[in-house]
């Protein structure tokens, strides 16, 4: 099995009550009560995407960039953190 490293930016605010990581290059969202909440949200639809684009043999389904709006936010932030995330294609 093949490893492949993607450096993700996640941007998170907070709208109608919840708080929203939004991944910047997936153009994915997740919501939550909480920011851990949002980004497990968040964790699970990349990894459904990945795993349907692999699944269909359609990478090219996998990168479209999220709205310009969005990068602002990223930039405007002032918390950064680093994580990974690793999945197991066969």
């Amino acid at each position: 099995m093949k490893m492949m490293r993607v450096p993700l930016r996640v941007v998170f605010y907070y709208e109608q009550d919840q708080w929203v990581a939004h991944c910047l290059e997936f153009d994915l969202l997740g919501s939550g009560d909480t920011k851990q909440e949002a980004l497990d949200s968040l964790t699970q639809a990349i990894c459904l995407q990945i795993e349907f684009s692999a699944e269909h043999n359609n990478l090219a389904n996998l990168f479209t960039p999220a709205d310009g709006l969005v990068f602002q936010r990223f930039a405007a932030g002032r918390d950064i953190a680093k994580g990974e995330l690793e999945i197991h294609l066969e």
